[in-house]
């Protein structure tokens, strides 16, 4: 079973990590350290592969800069997880040694023959780092114009509501776990990324067999899915708290329970989801029709500061693919493969 998340994600506040996570949800943790080009995002890739063809479970983390980049993985059965520990989302471990450790990705860089590059290679990266002040800017001025909305939507008449239909969704699908010791975990499903803005669709319903998605444009689902996972954790489940971009770590926009084989999404016109459901519920019906136009000014403002947030960060890709390409010829890619069938081998007991 695969699933896929983003652990770190651009928004209003900058960058938000929720790697830190990995320090109680494993045991085992890698930190890969290395610049661009050398080979980290294929090294973890080809464990997940690994892993997948001894028929066990892997969650990919994306990179919210480059989603066709990996920043993690995990081994679920195995407790164990190898993660991009460099900035923006640095990550030390607790306890050096042992079942925590360093892998340093630098070795791999002739760093004398290098140097003959080094000064294009820094004056790439600042071009690279000078369109995130423009990004977080696009976001956080989308975030206070949802905060107009939330004015709105955030009253006790609609989180009464947003209560009720949260109830029926925990009688149906959340029976009791009878286990206290529950599961909690942080990620995103969305972000947004020099692709665009990114869902990562299939992961809902790799994890649970019933999928509910909550048609929502206007922050009411929020209120509904921090309801419903108080309930769920009560009950004794796991569950994993998925945030907005512009909700980084206030209320969860989706909430998967595995242990209760349920996922409650939110869609909006900005992010659809396409994939299979078992029900859909429309909460943009809640609110009257005069409402509902009084706010199209701020969803339509939202919509056009996040494309601009994804054109910086397009440009961000540019620059960054420069620097990758200005690194590579200085990597030492057979020790990277080599290193990586080294692992596979320790990590699953073989010669």
């Amino acid at each position: 079973m695969e699933s896929v998340f983003f652990l770190g994600a651009s928004t209003p506040r900058g960058f938000i990590s929720h790697y830190d996570s990995l320090l109680e949800e494993v045991r085992h943790l890698t930190v890969i350290k290395g610049g661009p080009g050398c080979g980290k995002s294929t090294f973890m890739r080809a464990i997940g592969r690994a892993a997948q063809e001894r028929g066990l479970d892997v969650s990919y983390i994306l990179c919210s800069s480059d989603p066709d980049s990996l920043d993690g993985v995990i081994l679920p059965q195995l407790s164990a997880a190898w993660a991009d520990g460099t900035a923006p989302h640095v990550l030390e471990p607790r306890l050096c040694g042992g079942f925590m450790n360093y892998l340093n990705f630098g070795d791999l860089y002739d760093s004398a023959a290098m140097q003959e590059k080094e000064s294009e290679i820094i004056r790439v990266q600042r071009k690279n780092a000078a369109q995130y002040p423009h990004v977080t800017a696009c976001l956080a001025a989308a975030d206070s114009l949802r905060g107009s909305i939330r004015l709105v939507t955030d009253t006790p008449a609609y989180r009464e509501e947003m209560a009720a239909i949260a109830e029926c969704i925990a009688l149906s699908s959340c029976k009791p776990a009878g286990d206290p010791q529950t599961f909690f975990a942080r990620r995103f499903l969305n972000a947004v990324t020099p692709k665009g803005l990114y869902f990562c669709q299939n992961t809902p319903a790799a994890l649970c067999s019933r999928v509910y998605v909550l048609r929502d444009d206007y922050s009411l689902a929020p209120l509904l899915l921090d309801i419903l996972q108080a309930r769920a954790q009560s009950l004794g489940h796991t569950c994993i708290a998925c945030y907005s971009p512009l909700l980084p770590d206030e209320k969860p926009t989706h909430l998967l329970i595995p242990s209760a084989n349920t996922a409650v999404v939110s869609e909006s016109a900005l992010f659809p989801y396409d994939a299979p459901c078992f029900c859909r519920i429309d909460l943009n019906s809640t609110l009257p029709p005069k409402i509902r136009a009084s706010l199209e000014f701020y969803t339509k403002t939202i919509t056009a500061l996040l494309y601009q947030a994804v054109a910086h960060l397009r440009a961000a890709k540019r620059y960054h693919d420069r620097m990758e390409s200005l690194c590579k010829p200085f990597v030492d890619f057979t020790a990277a493969d080599r290193l990586a069938k080294q692992t596979i081998r320790q990590v699953f007991g073989e010669k």
